[in-house]
């Protein structure tokens, strides 16, 4: 806790930056797709050498960076709810978690 405290003083000071998490943009918590391929798009720091995403928990698939942003190209999922992360490398061998998000699936008949 009390190096929690000190990187956050120290990066209001100036001083050592906190390292920031990547983030899902797409699809959005919550959002319908309704499409038979889509692509997520993730933000992670300008310093993040890769980007891996897992959709239900399943293997890290990795990400290409295009744009500023990196993307994974996703098709031939099932109808349903889902469950997708992002991750980067950190420090000492420890990865960046994004906040989980969920969408669903709703492929046309």
């Amino acid at each position: 806790m009390k190096s929690a405290v000190k990187n956050a003083l120290n990066s209001l000071k100036g001083g050592a930056a906190v390292q920031t998490r990547p983030a899902v943009d797409f699809p959005a918590q919550d959002e319908t797709v309704l499409s038979t391929q889509y692509t997520f798009r993730v933000s992670a720091p300008e310093k993040a050498e890769s980007v891996d995403v897992s959709i239900n928990q399943g293997s890290w698939l990795a990400c290409r960076k295009a744009e500023g942003f990196w993307w994974y190209d996703c098709s031939g999922y099932d109808n349903g709810e889902h469950e997708l992360i992002a991750r980067t490398p950190g420090k000492n061998g420890r990865f960046l978690m994004s906040t989980p998000v969920e969408f669903t699936v709703k492929r046309p008949s």
